[in-house]
């Protein structure tokens, strides 16, 4: 009889448990829906701390990217370069007079292979070397999407508890409208 007993509180505390769990869950999705702007940007829940303007974007957008081939703009005496490198590498640089920084690489280095970036029209950025994909941006969806293309935009990041940069985007568009962030990179 204890047994039992035992047997259905332990059951009851559990379910009681499990219902609170799922008002708090409640409560963070709701939390989370009022941290999203009329914009569709997400803020902070208690202050904007974080600012970030649009600079530059770059006006060539590609569907392809062939070995040596890259898409580039300049802003204040950087310029910055996405590249489908001859090593089946594909490279987001910073460069400025005597100093070039990486700020994103796919880590596909081959030493054999002709490579090449293609934005498909399934909405999936893939780097293929002879034909046989190395690496992929997971961003397919079952619809067709019409003119796809890959572009960069710059961005100033600014805020209170943050030094003072950049922020760059690769972003793959088609259908009128810009799809994805495929490579978010923050930067002084």
């Amino acid at each position: 009889m204890k047994i039992k007993r035992l047997t259905f509180l332990s059951l009851s505390v559990l379910l009681a448990s499990c219902a609170q769990d799922d008002t708090l869950d409640n409560v963070r999705v709701e939390n989370e829906k009022m941290q999203t702007t009329a914009d569709g940007n997400n803020t902070s829940r208690f202050l904007d701390l974080t600012r970030y303007t649009l600079l530059k974007e770059t006006t060539n957008h590609p569907q392809t990217l062939s070995a040596g081939q890259s898409i580039s703009m300049e802003y204040n005496g950087s310029t910055y370069r996405f590249i489908m490198q001859a090593d089946n590498n594909l490279v987001l640089y910073r460069e400025r007079p005597g100093l070039t920084n990486v700020l994103w690489h796919s880590n596909t280095y081959r030493s054999t292979g002709t490579p090449s970036l293609i934005v498909q029209n399934d909405g999936n950025m893939v780097i293929y070397s002879d034909g046989n994909p190395l690496w992929s941006s997971n961003t397919a969806v079952n619809y067709y999407v019409a003119n796809p293309h890959v572009k960069l935009q710059l961005f100033s990041r600014s805020g209170a508890a943050i030094p003072t940069g950049f922020r760059i985007k690769v972003i793959l568009g088609g259908n009128n409208e810009e799809r994805n962030d495929i490579i978010v990179e923050d930067f002084l």
